[in-house]
């Protein structure tokens, strides 16, 4: 069985990115077994769900060893970044790398967490995956970050090169008392026409999951919206 597999990606940090990937992985391990790729040097979505962000990781994969997966619960496993993803031997790999290496694991879902401001490091994801979120929220610079973000996945597919087919802008943390917040669709409505967008609303239980670091399908109530919200981005990408 051919794994769905999701890149989760940010032209700017401090957007929700990660907690973002965490909560996607999380909801997807309630219907089958998944791996969370940290491609972050610091390794946050390893630390965010509670594993040892110091254990062999992503890099180590990628150079050619057999790392084990951190298995997190009985259907959700992570590999951590860490420094070693700086390494010059890392970056001068091919960018189909990670898809090579990660072909012979047996997962239904695979979710790559893609380092803003390290493109060879964010293209390892996008290449090895068939789907990508693009998250942003209402800076002017995470707007700018999301269409470089997009720039690359279009002239991918452009060029007929394996990597994400479909992908959707993310609205992270919206809260639409907030003046920007109020104004980001149609924003993004005017600068990418032909794009879904999805909305994770602003919830402080998505932020105290990872401060917890616990799959936030185990930490928020299960009204709660922002867990509502993750549901509805993975009915989207199951959709497909």
């Amino acid at each position: 069985m051919t794994p769905l597999k999701i890149a989760v990606a940010a032209g700017k940090g401090g957007v929700g990115k990660t907690t973002i990937a965490c909560g996607i992985a999380s909801v997807l391990a309630e219907h089958g077994r998944v791996l969370l790729v940290d491609l972050d040097p610091q390794s946050n979505a390893a630390w965010g769900l509670g594993a040892d962000p110091t254990q062999p990781g992503t890099a180590e994969l990628l150079l050619g060893g057999t790392p084990t997966p951190i298995k997190i619960t009985d259907t959700l496993s992570v590999f951590p970044g860490g420094p070693g993803l700086k390494g010059h031997e890392v970056m001068r790999l091919d960018p189909e790398a990670l898809a090579d290496a990660i072909a012979i694991f047996d997962y239904e879902a695979i979710v790559f967490d893609c380092p803003p401001g390290w493109d060879h490091l964010e293209r390892f994801g996008l290449v090895a995956t068939e789907a990508a979120l693009v998250v942003v929220d209402a800076h002017p610079f995470a707007i700018q970050g999301a269409a470089r973000v997009v720039e690359t996945l279009l002239a991918r597919r452009q060029k007929n090169r394996q990597g994400a087919q479909r992908w959707a802008l993310v609205m992270s943390r919206v809260d639409p008392r907030r003046t920007l917040d109020k104004d980001l669709e149609a924003a993004l409505a005017a600068m990418f026409p032909d794009l879904k967008r999805l909305l994770i609303r602003q919830d402080v239980a998505l932020s105290l999951a990872t401060t917890e670091r616990i799959p936030v399908t185990n930490a928020a109530p299960a009204h709660c919206r922002g867990l509502s919200d993750l549901r509805d981005i993975v009915r989207w990408l199951q959709d497909g």
